[in-house]
């Protein structure tokens, strides 16, 4: 008796999964899955693929000329099977493809199975997953770092770069190209804002927050480095930071809130382990700021190194402060009324009307980046160290009470530092 279409569609879904199981839970005993994944059940796929178009592309109605003729094409049901056989066949190969390229490239399997899945799930969106994961590792290795800092301009290649922490940033900043397509193309929105501002707003924010790092724990000493501060600074600041912002755009695409989801208990559950990353990747930096204050950390002018030392410091500081506030309050990032006419401000979303607790936070998170550029910025101009010293002191201060005027402003529920 001939199969029925919904019973060649279980098979065919069937003999896939045992292919998929292979990839991930034998990805090297002895050529299995090598061969399950790679050719032999793709072959039958594409044979029932074949089959199907023999019998049935005589009656078929549509084409590929346009959307709307694919649409006709795929209301026939044989043909809407082949093309989801074809769909099988096809990223069962790219998943095996991907498979060995990664143990070419020495990357560990459990890295592999969230590509894997998204592979299975999602094609394109695994191979370009699985595209940018291999850049990564290969810049992460330290012959490739050299060659990129060899290409750069002659003052550059001083500049030591930690590589992991520079590939994750890379990352970010590669992913920061999609998102931003998705804006340009996506018109929902969420609670007034497009839905992937938010996502992308956090990319560009911790590719920045990541290179910093990279380009500060070098000047750190070795000693410090092979510590376990030292060693902090690169893994348990990646991972989670990472996957806060791959947790993030998720939501996004769903429309959906990330901070504050209270929805059901997975949310709370996510949001919870949010804050944790949170901690992790923002206690870091004060880690740092021990090791440049060290005696054996890298020689460089007094106003550099606090600089660095001072805004590292900041940003732990007001990093946990401000975040552990947001983390906390009932009405989520807004302290007041939300009025009919919100203003805000461009691209950040800061409230121009009611307290944003946004605010502090981000001028605490990027203390170090900005405290530094102040402090290089006062070496260049004077060379003297007491008188850079005093202007580094009294311009961190106020930075410091900027900061925490924002915040307390925000807690009072007035916008900005409180002058809106």
């Amino acid at each position: 008796m001939p199969l029925s279409f919904d019973d060649a569609f279980t098979r065919a879904g069937q003999l896939a999964m045992i292919g998929w199981a292979a990839l991930i839970l034998l990805p090297r005993w002895r050529g299995i899955s090598a061969a399950l994944a790679g050719w032999i059940i793709p072959a039958l796929l594409s044979l029932g693929y074949a089959v199907l178009i023999a019998v049935h592309w005589h009656d078929a109605k549509g084409g590929f000329s346009s959307l709307d003729s694919v649409a006709a094409l795929f209301a026939s049901k044989p043909l809407l099977l082949a093309g989801w056989v074809h769909y099988l066949a096809f990223d069962l190969f790219l998943g095996n493809w991907i498979l060995r390229r990664s143990q070419e490239e020495a990357i560990p399997h459990w890295l592999m199975l969230p590509v894997l899945l998204l592979t299975f799930l999602f094609g394109p969106f695994g191979f370009i997953t699985y595209l940018l994961l291999e850049a990564c590792f290969r810049l992460a290795r330290e012959d490739r770092i050299a060659r990129l800092q060899a290409r750069l301009p002659a003052w550059l290649p001083d500049l030591e770069l930690e590589p992991r922490l520079t590939a994750a940033a890379l990352a970010m900043l590669a992913l920061a190209v999609p998102t931003t397509l998705a804006w340009l193309i996506d018109t929902r929105q969420f609670h007034g804002v497009d839905t992937w501002i938010k996502p992308l707003k956090f990319e560009l924010s911790v590719a920045f927050y990541l290179l910093t790092l990279a380009l500060f724990l070098p000047l750190a000493s070795d000693r410090f480095r092979a510590s376990w501060l030292g060693r902090y600074m690169v893994w348990p600041v990646i991972v989670p930071i990472v996957l806060e912002v791959l947790y993030i755009a998720w939501r996004a695409s769903r429309v959906e809130a990330s901070h504050y989801n209270r929805d059901d208990w997975i949310g709370i559950a996510l949001y919870a382990l949010m804050g944790i990353g949170a901690v992790m990747f923002t206690i870091a930096p004060g880690f740092l700021a021990y090791g440049l204050s060290r005696r054996d950390a890298a020689p460089m002018p007094e106003v550099v190194r606090w600089s660095l030392v001072v805004g590292l410091a900041l940003t732990c500081v007001f990093g946990l402060a401000s975040g552990a506030i947001l983390s906390s309050s009932a009405s989520g990032h807004y302290v007041g009324i939300v009025p009919e006419a919100h203003r805000t401000m461009p691209f950040f979303g800061w409230s121009l009307t009611i307290g944003d607790l946004r605010i502090a936070h981000f001028l605490g998170l990027h203390a170090l980046q900005i405290i530094p550029a102040i402090g290089v910025a006062l070496w260049l101009a004077s060379r003297q160290r007491k008188a850079g010293l005093v202007a580094l002191g009294t311009v961190s201060a106020a930075y410091a009470a900027i900061t925490a005027t924002a915040l307390v402003a925000a807690l009072q529920a007035r916008p900005l530092l409180g002058l809106g």
